[in-house]
């Protein structure tokens, strides 16, 4: 159970990962999230709206589940009596419910570019840790994302500009969700037990979804398989990796080195639903790699005392 004083920040900097093992959390929780769009693509045709609330109140389900297996029940309560926690909450309800509805708005194309690759740059700017390795590396790698998402066939033409402010607030969700993240962390707030907190505060977001949708696709085999798979991978395992990682590298760093998730969500569109994406798009990968690769380099030189005063 999390013990909070007047210590807290201390306690989280005693608990910090290594930043190397720290972005390696991130990365593995990021390429984790770029399966979403397979899963999605492999089922049946569901409405974004209803699949978004119903991942969150399972996902909600589970977290609080393995809370209360792990004798950490009440530092639910103690993580949701901290504002990051809510922040973190709406941040990833909104998510949810912009970025699978700008798919169908925008396109998957232009979709993920705008709020995967607009994710960092918030990001950056919402925690004020902007550095002049941070501005080379995420501008290396949105230019990759540009070349990556540009060698898709299939793209829309002409995106709508209500897709796009759509993918623009899942960008600004996602940072969100991140900045605030990264603040629990440095209140010493236990992980499992705060994302227990934050998943039911979105599950309460995204309700009003879920009780006005269609969810007769829940009672299908194909619709509660992909269901299942969205909760427990790319969201339970998935956020668990993430939000660990996030102990020792900064916010802005986080939201660069999650640009894999296009790069993961590329590959298996190619390798699983037989997508080609050219020479341009495996230019594009080169260069989000790249871009994480001097991410992962300069965060192995911030420790975790940097990180504490930076969100405290």
């Amino acid at each position: 159970m999390v013990q909070l004083s007047t210590g807290a920040a201390t306690a989280g900097v005693a608990r910090a990962v290594h930043p190397a093992a720290a972005a390696a959390l991130v990365l593995g929780g990021a390429a984790l999230f770029g399966t979403v769009g397979t899963a999605q693509a492999l089922g049946p045709d569901v409405p974004a709206a209803s699949l978004a609330a119903a991942r969150m109140l399972l996902a909600a389900l589970c977290l609080a589940a393995l809370a209360v297996l792990a004798r950490r029940g009440a530092g639910v309560l103690v993580a949701g009596r901290h504002a990051p926690t809510w922040w973190a909450g709406v941040g990833q309800g909104f998510f949810n419910l912009c970025f699978l509805a700008a798919m169908k708005e925008a396109g998957v194309a232009v979709g993920t570019l705008v709020a995967i690759g607009a994710a960092p740059l918030i990001t950056g700017l919402i925690a004020r840790r902007v550095t002049r390795t941070w501005l080379v590396a995420t501008g290396v790698a949105i230019c990759g994302l540009a070349l990556l998402v540009g060698g898709q066939r299939g793209g829309p033409d002409a995106p709508s500009w209500v897709g796009l402010a759509l993918a623009l607030g899942a960008a600004a969700s996602y940072a969100t969700y991140i900045v605030a993240g990264h603040a629990a962390e440095a209140r010493g707030l236990e992980t499992q037990s705060y994302l227990a907190a934050a998943f039911s505060v979105s599950a309460l977001v995204t309700m009003p979804w879920l009780v006005l949708g269609d969810l007769t696709w829940i009672l299908t085999a194909s619709g509660a398989a992909v269901l299942g798979y969205l909760v427990l991978v790319p969201t339970v395992v998935a956020y668990s990796l993430f939000n660990r990682g996030l102990r020792g590298v900064r916010s802005s760093t986080a939201a660069t080195l999650a640009l894999i998730e296009p790069v993961v969500a590329a590959g298996l569109a190619v390798a699983v639903l037989d997508e080609r994406l050219g020479v341009q798009g495996a230019m594009g990968a080169v260069l989000i790699l790249l871009g994480l690769l001097v991410v992962v380099r300069s965060s192995t030189g911030s420790g975790p005392r940097e990180q504490s005063s930076a969100a405290a």
